[in-house]
């Protein structure tokens, strides 16, 4: 007869075997999760140092984390010297991953998307153009390239809606280091009269003499005109930026984020594109902690989210 000591014991183990095996299940589980994520084509983000330095190391971090778990993939950066010509940039790309399944790379980089798509024809790529507040120049699929442009006229037109409600009827400045075309500045105007501010804005070029202390109701800056933040400011400030926001002053309340790591959830929902070019607009970012009315950072909230619609 066996010893009962003995069957007790055996009951033990038996139990602690099941116990143990929903767990193994469950690594089992996130195991194979883990091998596909490695496994699946990964997406390369060109960069180069002083994007990385303006954008932020720790955001570029987070950014980078945030988009591979959305995306599901990997997402990885390809860090080039400035000063790098096409075949290097061509190179970086390719040693990063030999089956990546988009390649993005900046406009200032275009000669090395050419160049890498000319040796790896079968990898998509993607170029971001950004912010421009002039059309591009070079023809739209050279070298079966498909083109990522900012729709800046739905920006400028959100950027009118949020100026017009920090303005509060006070006049609302322009500065950019190009001439805004007649249909971006219809598109800002429109922003601003969509909210009551009928007053039209004063357009000024980054070379002005525009002091951020002078009397106004609030600052949009634009390229260069970045520099303005170095002043003391007494005014409210949209920033058309890949700045990190942690190192912009308290008086910015808004940045339009036009760069790769903010939008390329979106380029990737659209991507490939028929017609060579996909559209999308500004990631904005509305500083909570810096709009003192919350009833108004609400509004503003609200506002970034409408789109332009023409007639």
């Amino acid at each position: 007869m066996p010893d009962i000591n003995s069957i007790l014991e055996f009951i033990k183990l038996e139990l602690l075997e099941r116990r143990k095996r929903p767990l193994i299940g469950i690594l089992l589980f996130f195991v194979v999760l883990g091998a596909v994520f490695l496994l699946r084509s990964p997406v390369l983000i060109v960069t180069d140092a002083s994007f990385d330095q303006l954008y932020g190391s720790l955001r570029l971090r987070e950014e980078r984390a945030r988009l591979s778990h959305r995306l599901f993939r990997r997402v990885i950066p390809v860090t080039v010297t400035e000063t790098a010509g096409p075949d290097l940039v061509a190179l970086a790309a390719a040693g990063a991953s030999k089956s990546a399944k988009l390649v993005i790379f900046p406009y200032r980089y275009l000669e090395g998307a050419e160049y890498y798509t000319k040796n790896s024809p079968k990898t998509p790529v993607l170029v971001m153009e950004g912010t421009r507040f002039q059309a591009r120049n070079s023809s739209v699929g050279d070298f079966g390239l498909v083109f990522a442009r900012i729709n800046t006229e739905e920006d400028l037109y959100r950027a009118g809606l949020c100026a017009a409600l920090l303005a509060d009827g006070e006049q609302v400045v322009f500065i950019s280091d190009e001439t805004l075309p007649g249909e971006y500045r219809d598109a800002f105007r429109e922003g601003l009269r969509a909210q009551g501010h009928l007053k039209d804005p004063v357009y000024l070029n980054s070379q002005s003499d525009f002091s951020p202390n002078s009397e106004g109701g609030c600052a949009v800056l634009a390229g260069s005109a970045g520099k303005f933040l170095e002043q003391s400011s007494k005014i409210p400030i949209i920033l058309f930026s890949w700045i990190d926001p942690g190192l912009t002053p308290r008086t910015v309340k808004i940045i339009f984020d036009d760069s790769p790591w903010a939008l390329a959830a979106e380029l990737i929902r659209k991507f490939p594109s028929r017609e060579g070019e996909i559209f999308v607009s500004s990631k904005p970012f509305v500083f909570p902690d810096r709009i003192d009315d919350k009833r108004d950072f609400r509004k503003i909230r609200g506002k970034i989210k409408e789109k332009l619609q023409k007639n």
